[in-house]
């Protein structure tokens, strides 16, 4: 209950995903002569499907870096949110 990621995993996927997805839309937006409906259909389910799947090992990553620097709960003392909740 108290290892939290809040929001770290999702602007890290959304970086990811992003340069991966605009590098290979440039790559063959270059190289070939697709319609803007083929783009569409590659990219948007891809794009969708990466940031599914890379949210959970993101967000383990990022809990794995908590505990290895004694973050939110990992250093044995309470958070100052948690200590004083009316703060």
């Amino acid at each position: 209950h108290h290892h939290r990621a809040d929001d770290l995993p999702a602007y890290l996927v959304v970086v990811i995903v992003g340069h991966i997805v605009l590098g290979a839309f440039m790559g063959v937006e270059a190289t070939s002569t697709w319609s803007t409906w083929q783009h569409i259909a590659l990219w948007v389910p891809l794009t969708i499907l990466m940031a599914i799947v890379l949210l959970q090992p993101v967000k383990g990553a990022v809990i794995g870096l908590q505990w290895a620097f004694y973050m939110h709960g990992f250093g044995g003392e309470e958070d100052l949110i948690e200590s004083h909740p009316e703060a």
